[in-house]
């Protein structure tokens, strides 16, 4: 064992009879949390949020709507001359949030959705490097957003780590969409939502009310009678080769 590498452990286990001997034992933020990370039990991290209604159909509903007005939004740059903001990967990795191509657990009720990096890159296909970019782009895009999070190691009273990082709280954010994005994305929630209910309306029968004297019953029933037969003949196809209603012949 080299002398540098002796001065450093003497330092680590002075440092750790230190802490313990002070009542100190709880390091300051660890080196491997992220900045700005909250306690997973921490208010600022419950933002997840349902899913369209929460129902199953209503989440699907939503997720179709979402994907296609992001796709939409994604060529619309592109037909422009421009550079896609998502791209085809970017694309690919918000469908795996939303569920698309399995793996990632996304829950339509309480909307929570907090995968691995790892895993949403198994499940998009693409590198986890294309993750943390796509996420990136989503991000500036307004479509969605997250909160890292850490939580305690349970190493109280030890010297050593006190924190650990875990996955991102992920939710989406329609609201914050560019006006005429999200007024698109609106139009096409409330066709679904027509759609799903049924636009045609049941038609009540209409009620009839029979007069209660009997002539006057009489009388009604010899004028619908007389204004059928008008109809029959007006509606009736006249007879070949001759004019309408008339007996001269072409």
């Amino acid at each position: 064992m080299t002398a540098a590498s002796m001065g450093r452990q003497t330092r680590q286990l002075t440092k750790g009879f230190t802490a313990r001997l002070t009542g100190k034992a709880e390091r300051g933020a660890d080196r491997k949390v992220r900045r700005g990370s909250v306690d997973v039990e921490d208010r600022r991290a419950r933002v997840f949020q349902p899913i369209g209604d929460g129902t199953t159909a209503g989440a699907m509903g939503w997720i179709d709507c979402m994907l296609k007005v992001v796709a939409e939004w994604d060529n619309e740059q592109r037909a422009k001359g421009g550079a896609r903001p998502l791209g085809l990967h970017g694309l690919r990795v918000l469908e795996a949030l939303l569920g698309r191509h399995g793996k990632v657990a996304l829950d339509f009720k309480s909307g929570r959705l907090d995968p691995a990096l790892e895993t949403i890159a198994r499940a998009a296909g693409v590198t986890k490097t294309t993750v943390v970019r796509a996420l990136a782009r989503l991000k500036d895009m307004k479509v969605l957003d997250w909160v890292r999070r850490s939580e305690r190691t349970g190493n109280d009273g030890v010297f050593g780590p006190q924190r650990r990082q875990v996955s991102n709280a992920y939710f989406f954010t329609p609201h914050e969409l560019p006006a005429r994005v999200a007024q698109r994305l609106r139009d096409l929630l409330a066709r679904k939502r027509l759609r799903r209910m049924g636009t045609t309306p049941a038609a009540s029968p209409a009620a009839t009310t029979e007069p209660s004297c009997p002539d006057l019953r009489g009388t009604l029933a010899r004028i619908k009678a007389g204004i059928a037969r008008r109809d029959e003949g007006v509606n009736a196809s006249p007879p070949c080769g001759q004019y309408p209603l008339s007996g001269v012949e072409e």
